[in-house]
C-alpha cells in the first residue's frame, strides 16, 4: 500500500469516526446536558471542537502498531474529551451502539437518528 493510498484510508477513517463521534456526542451529551457549549446547545447537535483525548491513547496506539499515524482517532468532542472514565465508559458504550448501525448500513446518516433521540427527551410522558 502506497503512502498516498494510506492516508486516503486515514482520511475516510477519520471522518466516519468524526461523525460517529458528533453522533454519539449529539445523542448522550446534549440530551444530558454534559455539553456546556452555547452552540451545541442551541443548534441542538454537537458542532464544538474536536479535540485530543487521553482516553484515546490505546486507540492510537493500536493504529501506531499496524503502521498507520494514528490520527485517525485521536479526537473526541471538546464535551467528552475530558470527562471521568464513568462518563467515557457510557459514551462508549453509547458510540457502539451508533457503529453498529453504521456498519450495518455504511451509507446511513447518523445524525438524523441522533436528532430524533435527543427531540424524543423534550417530549414529556404524559401524567395521569
Amino acid at each position: 500500500m502506497s503512502q498516498q493510498e494510506l492516508t486516503e484510508y486515514e482520511e475516510r477513517r477519520r471522518a466516519d469516526h468524526i461523525e460517529i463521534c458528533r453522533a454519539t456526542a449529539t445523542s448522550l451529551c446534549i440530551r444530558n446536558r454534559l455539553c456546556n457549549l452555547r452552540e451545541c446547545r442551541r443548534k441542538r447537535v454537537c458542532s464544538g471542537p474536536m479535540v485530543a483525548s487521553p482516553h484515546q491513547a490505546w486507540t492510537v496506539r493500536a493504529q501506531q502498531e499496524v503502521g498507520l499515524s494514528g490520527k485517525a482517532c485521536a479526537d473526541l468532542p471538546l464535551c467528552i474529551a475530558h470527562k471521568s472514565k464513568e462518563t467515557f465508559a457510557i459514551y462508549m458504550t453509547v458510540m457502539g451502539t451508533y457503529r453498529k448501525l453504521w456498519l450495518d448500513d455504511p451509507m446511513t446518516d447518523l445524525m438524523p437518528t441522533a436528532v430524533m433521540s435527543v427531540a424524543m427527551r423534550r417530549l414529556s410522558p404524559k401524567r395521569s
